[in-house]
């Protein structure tokens, strides 16, 4: 077999919903299919999902107990590409996205490059509220340097990879921003919206969005410590710390409403606890040509404040978005 160009490295575990999914679309690649092989790293699923790959007439291998930044690296170390294409089992690839991709990489400083995937047709309200989050005012064709991309839908030349160590296995959430920071003193990490991809797992609605936002949140002290304190970070640090600070006034506030007969300072205080959701909803939706989402938008960036102040509590440390 010929040596591939790009090695896809696909992380899974009870993905019998979206893997057939992710897989056909790998598939339908319009890219030579002797120039890539396919990495499939199982976490020790116990649905349909061995079945399903099996059908699909791939291979996989069992790797079950670690975090997905190390079945990531498994992959790493077994790949025979010169590009690393990580993908989540739940993203769709549109035909092009490997072309698309590596055409960037004729450029040497090029490290890395990716982009944040759109969310599904029929998604909910939730979804494509925080798709405007997630994606700002980019939803043009201009690449652009990023500081970080999420590993879910990311090409990276191996060689630099391996260099920086790969992500770090000690991390449950964010180990695609600590790698990223890392590849970014080696390069240049491109946000390209040519490489289109489809994310089905968002949170649908505002339970699973909370959840999620909990589940990103806890492990922050040790991204931060795995890669330093960045300025850029600083608006997510604050955010929840700012709740939390807000929320003891407003107790204090309650207090002293009851001891005094006076309700104004809770009036002021919970203005001061939706102030952050309403700049930042009224500041996306603007730049992004979006002001009829304000509202929803409003109400995802309040959820997603208390959400990281409630995993900053039970980690005892500061959260990264």
């Amino acid at each position: 077999m010929t040596k591939p160009r790009v090695s896809f490295v696909i992380p899974v575990l009870n993905g019998e919903k979206d893997i057939a999914r992710c897989l056909l679309s790998v598939q339908n690649l319009q890219f030579p299919r002797q120039e890539y092989e396919v990495l499939i790293l199982d976490n020790g699923s116990t649905d349909q999902t061995h079945r399903i790959i099996h059908e699909l007439n791939f291979d996989f291998k069992i790797i079950p107990k670690l975090r997905v930044g190390a079945l990531r690296n498994r992959g790493a170390t077994i790949a025979q590409g010169d590009y690393l294409a990580f993908v989540d089992a739940d993203v769709e690839l549109t035909p092009y996205w490997v072309q698309r991709g590596l055409e960037a990489f004729a450029d040497p400083r090029i490290v890395a490059g990716g982009c944040f995937p759109k969310v599904p047709e029929g998604a909910t309200w939730v979804q494509r509220a925080w798709d405007i989050h997630q994606r700002g005012s980019h939803f043009d064709s201009r690449p652009w340097s990023a500081a970080w991309l999420p590993s879910m839908n990311l090409i990276v030349r191996r060689d630099v990879f391996m260099v920086t160590g790969g992500f770090n296995e000690q991390l449950e959430t964010a180990e695609d921003v600590d790698l990223c920071y890392r590849l970014g003193h080696r390069g240049v990490i491109l946000y390209n919206p040519a490489m289109e991809a489809i994310h089905w797992g968002e949170a649908k609605d505002l339970r699973a969005f909370w959840h999620k936002e909990i589940w990103r949140g806890r492990g922050n002290l040790h991204g931060i410590l795995s890669h330093g304190f960045r300025w850029d970070e600083l608006p997510s640090l604050g955010y929840p710390l700012y709740v939390l600070g807000m929320v003891l006034l407003f107790t204090f506030s309650c207090i002293f409403a009851i001891w005094h007969w006076r309700v104004t300072l809770i009036s002021l205080t919970l203005l001061l606890i939706a102030l952050p959701a309403l700049v930042l909803s009224t500041v996306t939706t603007w730049r992004a040509g979006k002001l009829k989402k304000l509202p929803q938008l409003f109400v995802l960036y309040f959820v997603y404040g208390f959400a990281r102040a409630y995993a900053l509590i039970k980690a005892g440390v500061p959260c990264r978005a």
